[in-house]
């Protein structure tokens, strides 16, 4: 009988033997794909939407554009006298964006107020104002002037203003920044007023070409007014416009000036009405 010639390893040994046949490779994860532009909630600055105005501050995620000022109710002749005003400019001068009928007085830059900050800010504004500052009586000078705001060099943008200045109340204004506002500023770490401000009420905006930023240079390192050699309307012009309605925005304003009794604090789009104190 033929023998059987038996492998020297068993088959339990031949299990046991770790196979030649290399793994295959892991499969790669699939690259999630990209959201549609219509998806993306970044704010953006879309000039085009805002008649070619960019924010004054850039957008940072977790701070509230913050701004403290006073809100004028404005008289209808005083309303009408400034629409008649604005279209006595000649249409060859830069195009001009009215403010009307809205009227306010800053008392602050656009401050960058973080989430944390915003009750604590607001409870101390009212406290401070309700202890600190009395109503008073404020009036507008007659004459238009012109000012410009802070410009942004690197995108060419900036933009001029025509307005009335503070006439009657400025003494009390002065007082309210430089004693209330500034000193809570200052402990909050936020940017304090523009050093000697000339109060005053802004009725219509112009974008500045960038041959005019650059005429004006360093002047544009806060909203200030103009010098004369650097108007963006001539000088003439202005003085023909006052020659003719610096009598009629007098006698169109409130008898005895408007009565400050409130200022207005907007966070974000929140505004809060917040009472001086009445004598």
């Amino acid at each position: 009988m033929a023998l059987v010639d038996y492998s020297s390893e068993s088959d339990s040994d031949s299990r046991k033997r770790p196979s030649l046949t290399p793994p295959p490779p892991p499969k790669r994860a699939k690259k999630l794909p990209s959201l549609p532009a219509t998806f993306d909630t970044a704010p953006k600055d879309d000039p085009s939407l805002h008649q070619g105005r960019t924010r004054s501050r850039p957008f940072v995620d977790g701070e509230y554009n913050t701004h403290v000022y006073l809100s004028l109710a404005i008289p209808p002749l005083l309303l009408s006298t400034l629409k008649e005003l604005l279209s006595s400019f000649p249409s060859t001068t830069n195009p001009l964006h009215p403010l009307l009928p809205d009227l306010h007085i800053s008392l602050t830059r656009p401050l960058p107020l973080r989430r944390h900050q915003t009750k604590s800010f607001t409870d101390d504004l009212k406290a401070k104002f309700a202890k600190e500052v009395p109503a008073f009586r404020l009036s507008l000078a007659g004459r238009v002037k012109e000012y410009f705001s802070e410009i942004h060099v690197e995108n060419g943008q900036g933009r001029g203003f025509l307005a009335l200045r503070v006439g009657a109340g400025a003494a009390e204004l002065k007082e309210v920044v430089d004693k209330t506002l500034d000193p809570l500023l200052k402990m909050s770490h936020l940017p304090t007023y523009h050093n000697n401000p000339e109060f005053h009420t802004s009725f219509a905006w112009t974008l500045l070409g960038q041959e005019e930023i650059m005429a004006l240079g360093d002047a544009l390192d806060e909203e200030v007014e103009r010098p004369p050699e650097k108007c963006l309307f001539s000088q003439e012009l202005l003085d023909k416009i006052n020659d003719r309605f610096e009598e009629r925005l007098l006698a169109a304003q409130p008898t005895g000036g408007w009565l400050i009794d409130s200022v207005e604090l907007k966070i974000s789009k929140d505004i809060t009405t917040i009472p001086l104190r009445m004598p």
